[in-house]
């Protein structure tokens, strides 16, 4: 077996099930505050079942997620810095030697709305803010991830691209043929690729059935390293975000084990998945 690098797994859904609910907007970015010590036995977790990443709990932890909970622009600044650069130093504390932290970066409003990208201009400044507080705590990896649209990931990455820290690039897709904006995946990844600034291109956030569906474009049309972290949800999260009913572990193993055949160098779980998960995942490749 060829050497496979291992993801953690989803945080929300650990969140969940430990009885933590999780507000409209802002998700779990204040709890990089309030709780910190249950995200650093989560990252722990993750780790004891053979992760060679953690990924920090910032997908919304950015100052248009802090307004829209009535907070002014100042205060919204102040507080998703604060949550973003506390999710960093927990990551880093539950680190081993050998683990890299990827900075979560989400597109800025809902990551199932491609439509409500609010333009060039705008993002590449927020985008960019980010990229600064990252840089600042030394992130190891950008992970742009459950990204929908392309002019959106394009403007992402050109904010980012000059801080001399590597770029990784995920998308969640329409059907298995298109991400969700509609756009070609196949000339999206030939896009990305022509950027000349992107380490990694993955798929997550996609059910079982559709991301298997993806693996042959992903296959034929990245010369890029490339992998997957698909959900492991059945139909749609209950309105609180939970996950009721996940695919088995035959199905995650054996929808991995397609995407090995097929050439992806790097695995690990989105929505839904677990520690459990990632060590059946680090189980079977041994």
């Amino acid at each position: 077996m060829k050497n496979i690098e291992l993801l953690d797994g989803a945080m929300g859904s650990e969140f969940i099930k430990r009885g933590i609910s999780l507000p409209n907007h802002i998700w779990s970015a204040h709890l990089n505050l309030e709780a910190s010590e249950i995200i650093h036995k989560i990252h722990q977790e993750y780790l004891d079942a053979g992760a060679d990443y953690l990924t920090t709990n910032t997908f919304r932890s950015t100052p248009r997620a802090y307004s829209k909970i009535g907070l002014s622009i100042k205060e919204a600044r102040k507080s998703s810095e604060l949550s973003l650069k506390s999710a960093i130093k927990i990551a880093k504390n539950a680190a081993n030697k050998n683990t890299k932290i990827l900075g979560s970066i989400a597109p800025l409003e809902d990551c199932y709305t491609p439509s409500l990208f609010p333009g060039v201009d705008t993002a590449k400044k927020e985008f960019r803010e980010l990229g600064e507080w990252f840089n600042e705590e030394n992130i190891d990896i950008f992970l742009l991830e459950t990204m929908n649209n392309l002019e959106e990931t394009i403007t992402a990455i050109d904010a980012i691209k000059d801080f001399n820290i590597p770029i990784w690039v995920s998308f969640v897709l329409k059907d298995s043929h298109h991400i969700l904006s509609g756009e070609l995946l196949s000339e999206v990844l030939k896009k990305i690729e022509s950027s000349n600034c992107v380490k990694r291109i993955l798929l997550n956030c996609n059910p079982l059935p559709k991301t298997n569906n993806a693996l042959k474009i992903m296959s034929n049309n990245c010369s890029t390293p490339w992998g997957i972290y698909p959900n492991l949800g059945i139909g749609e999260p209950s309105p609180d975000g939970n996950i009721e009913n996940i695919y088995s572990d035959k199905e995650f193993l054996e929808i991995i084990e397609s995407s090995i055949k097929l050439g992806a160098t790097i695995t690990g779980g989105c929505c839904g998945s677990s520690p459990k998960h990632i060590k059946l995942l680090k189980d079977s490749l041994c």
